[in-house]
């Protein structure tokens, strides 16, 4: 069994990341001294000042980055174990999931651990499946697209943190010259869109009236999803917290605060899961009708959120309705924009369903603009 030395894991921390990091993190190049650049910020109003090596072929490589991480440990009150793993992944995402056991901290029982473990693969699956289908289905198909089964191959799970158990996934940043069909951060930002809106939906439901799930479906709330949230929370139903930090070498400007479920949320995400395998599958249709509401909250958000009013054309009936909710590509949302602006109304074919207060289109097979 090999063993990382301190000295030979300050050793691997690449001189390109500390800049990376200190930049990211407010500290600003000053000056050069001897064989060393100059880093300074501001703390409690007084001036901290770093030496960072030019070259990472000194013999005492390893001891001044021991001291970048003393002083980076001081100044941010973090232990220097955690600074030194985050110098090291300035090029990772990381999604933690903090669980609350009963038990001594950083401690978690066998089999609520292995609970957890799988409920935090299934909820990345949930996510990559959604985020590499054309629909959103109440349940997720069985069979798994290749690009959601991709994704999950590229992330892997760190050490755990200090604070009762946490779980740590690091996602590296993607290739962007592979262009792959679903990016591991794309699938981070709709993980937590998707348990936001589980979330929500949990403060919203009363009783077993479920519609609040129904109308998030289009977020990426799944059976599947609720049901990976429950094995979170293991068989006694402990409170977790879902968080997200973006890798400092390429940050995002989506807004992603933590996320907590307590014991009375992941019970009623039990119910919810049972309720949304229930919901009676979508029939196709063709919708005709004019833009009459646009949504695109995030800059970083893939779809589009559209309403129509028109008409629903299913299985020889014809019926009006001014709610037809659907969520569009960058492409198809830029033509929604256009019609909304002249009035031209627009032809969706694919497969519908009644969510108890509005009709969606869950899977959209084509969308046109009619110019007459």
């Amino acid at each position: 069994m090999s063993y990382e030395s301190p000295n030979d894991e300050r050793r691997t921390v690449d001189l390109t990341a500390i800049a990376t990091y200190l930049r990211s993190t407010g500290w600003r190049e000053s000056g050069t001294y001897s064989r060393a650049i100059v880093w300074t910020t501001i703390v409690d109003e007084s001036e901290v000042e770093l030496l960072v090596p030019a070259t990472s072929e000194l013999r005492d490589y390893a001891e001044r980055v021991a001291d970048i991480v003393r002083t980076l440990s001081f100044v941010e009150g973090r232990p220097e174990p955690e600074v030194i793993r985050d110098l090291r992944s300035t090029q990772v995402d990381v999604y933690q999931v903090r669980t609350v056991p009963d038990t001594p901290s950083g401690t978690i029982p066998l089999s609520e651990g292995l609970r957890a473990v799988r409920g935090v693969h299934d909820l990345l699956l949930a996510a990559a499946t959604a985020a590499a289908s054309p629909e959103r289905p109440s349940v997720l198909p069985s069979q798994k697209p290749l690009a959601a089964k991709a994704v999950i191959d590229q992330l892997r799970l760190g050490q755990t943190s200090v604070g009762s158990y946490v779980l740590r996934v690091e996602s590296p940043l993607p290739d962007v010259s592979l262009k792959p069909t679903v990016s591991t951060r794309d699938v981070l930002l709709l993980l937590h869109q998707a348990a936001s809106a589980a979330r929500d939906a949990v403060a919203e439901t009363y009783g077993d009236n479920f519609i609040e799930f129904e109308e998030r479906i289009g977020d990426g709330v799944s059976a599947n999803l609720c049901d990976a949230l429950v094995y979170i929370g293991g068989q006694r139903q402990s409170m977790f917290e879902l968080s997200f930090s973006w890798a400092v070498a390429s940050p995002t400007e989506a807004d992603t605060p933590l996320i907590r479920f307590d014991s009375r949320a992941i019970s009623t995400l039990k119910r919810a899961a049972k309720h949304l395998r229930m919901l009676p599958v979508a029939e196709a249709v063709v919708v005709i009708g004019r833009v009459t509401h646009l949504e695109r909250p995030r800059p970083t958000d893939k779809l589009g959120k559209v309403q129509l009013a028109g008409t629903i054309q299913a299985k020889d009936q014809h019926r009006e309705e001014d709610r037809i909710v659907m969520r569009l590509n960058p492409q198809q949302y830029a033509l929604a924009v256009a019609t909304h602006g002249d009035g031209r109304n627009v032809r969706v074919t694919g497969a519908l369903r009644h969510t108890g207060r509005q009709y969606e289109i869950s899977r959209i097979d084509q969308f046109e603009v009619l110019d007459d």
